[in-house]
């Protein structure tokens, strides 16, 4: 049996608003390498890959506005006047929304003088016509006026992660109004988010009660001299051709003049080629960590620049000093009783690596671990307390653990990967743990331990790095 077709509909600029503003209280850390801030892309991207594997459409499309006029200015010179100007954050990340789509591989489109809202109308009542099942991803409750048998509006609340599945029963729940009724409660309580005037002093409530008694606002214009002398009704008089240039203003096009068809809105999946140049150009590397392309992650360790270690068969008590970074390397999540393959420490001068033998049979290390006037510099504290415990050593004096600062800045928990922690805070010349371990099954250490060496050496340099940087930025947000 075929199966059913579904089209997918996104608002774009409006979804990746709501993706800015949700991630906006981090927004100094989501920066590429060149300085390009990144959140509304990210909360974007997250939003594409949960909405399409939700909803496994077999056609898409995200509708864009095309430019700040529309025919609706032709008859309303104010419509929409007033809003602020688009943050240049946001507007700087604009370009790059479609070359996210084109390697999810789903379709664009937008029509000069129309609104996205109008080529979502035109496309979603003409492919319930033909049988689809629809899904319009938005943040604009306008388009609730949409909703029908096969149509269904999900309204963006919180960020992107919180959806509101609105169907004409939903919609009738929640506000006392159909569908179709909309534009009419739009034409008399206005919309001060669009700069829709409606009629003067009726709100939400009053608007409601009206269309209950009288089902549409041409019906209620029928019968408004009948009604009894009031403040109301003088207002209903007196703003009657505000009111339909309200509704008219408020009013989807479902006939817009869209070329594109519903055969070229066939989507086939992502290309992965082009996600892969989007994710490096964006520095999504734990995105790209996901997609497990092994020549990619090859490509990554052989790209690394040459970094300086000192790989040691005896520990000596000169190697250590207050104020090193600690790493003990494991390659199983539970740290209770992954195997230690190797430990590397150092400072911004000097890095050190060997083998775990090596270390926790070395008196040096032992005096310096257990020394709480010699300061150390961790990834995950409790993490390699007790790998340390388990080679019979009691870890003492650290005083600064990268995992715990980047979760009180940034409310992620990335302890899976150290280079996702370094991507966050745009430290990017680490490697993931994939490309030199492999992933799943494939797991182990390299047959070429020097690959394992130089790896945790970078850890050492980058903890260092971000030490510092993770030090000023919480003093920064008074934490």
């Amino acid at each position: 049996m075929a199966k059913k077709k579904k089209l997918l509909l996104i608002d774009g600029y409006s979804v990746a608003f709501r993706a800015f503003y949700g991630l906006h209280g981090q927004l100094h850390t989501f920066k590429n390498r060149n300085g390009l801030h990144t959140n509304a892309l990210y909360g974007f991207h997250n939003m594409l890959k949960t909405v399409v594997a939700k909803e496994e459409p077999t056609h898409a499309l995200v509708a864009f506005d095309a430019g700040k006029t529309t025919f609706r200015h032709d008859y309303f010179e104010d419509y929409k006047g007033g809003r602020p100007k688009m943050p240049g954050e946001f507007s700087e990340q604009v370009p790059y929304l479609k070359d996210l789509l084109d390697g999810f591989g789903l379709a664009y489109y937008e029509l000069v003088n129309y609104e996205a809202d109008d080529i979502i109308g035109t496309l979603s009542k003409k492919a319930g016509k033909e049988g689809f099942d629809v899904v319009v991803l938005t943040g604009d409750r306008d388009l609730t006026q949409l909703a029908d048998s096969q149509i269904r509006i999900d309204l963006t609340k919180k960020g992107v992660s919180d959806i509101q599945e609105v169907t004409p029963a939903s919609l009738e729940e929640e506000m006392g109004i159909t569908p179709s009724q909309v534009i009419d409660y739009k034409g008399l309580a206005g919309d001060p988010s669009d700069n829709i005037p409606g009629v003067t002093k009726v709100g939400d409530k009053t608007a409601v009660r009206l269309l209950k008694e009288y089902g549409t606002m041409e019906n209620l214009y029928e019968h408004v001299d009948e009604m009894k002398k009031s403040k109301l009704k003088e207002n209903l008089q007196n703003d009657k051709e505000v009111a339909f240039l309200s509704k008219k203003l408020a009013t989807i096009q479902i006939d817009a003049p869209v070329t594109i068809t519903l055969n070229e809105l066939a989507y086939n999946g992502e290309n992965i080629e082009k996600l892969i140049q989007f994710y490096k150009e964006m520095d999504f590397n734990s995105q790209l960590k996901q997609l497990d392309t092994q020549d990619y992650m090859d490509e990554l360790v052989e790209q690394e620049e040459e970094i300086s270690y000192q790989f040691v068969e005896t520990c000596t008590e000169e190697m250590f000093e207050s104020g090193m970074v600690l790493y003990v390397e494991m390659l199983e999540e539970n740290y209770h009783l992954s195997p230690i393959v190797s430990v590397s420490w150092g400072n911004s001068e000097k890095i050190y690596a060997a083998d775990p033998e090596t270390v926790f049979k070395s008196s040096a290390f032992k005096k310096w671990a257990e020394e709480e006037g010699k300061e150390k510099v961790v990834f995950d504290a409790k993490r390699t307390y007790i790998a340390c415990k388990r080679e019979g050593i009691d870890l003492k004096g650290v005083t600064f653990d990268v995992l715990l600062a980047s979760y009180l800045l940034t409310a992620r928990d990335n302890s899976g990967d150290l280079a996702d922690v370094a991507t966050e805070h745009q430290y990017n010349s680490l490697t993931p743990d994939e490309a030199v371990y492999g992933k799943g099954k494939k797991r182990r250490v390299p047959d070429e331990k020097d690959k394992m060496y130089d790896h945790i050496a970078r850890k050492v340099k980058i903890i260092k790095e971000l030490s510092k940087k993770l030090a000023v930025d919480l003093k920064e947000n008074d934490q």
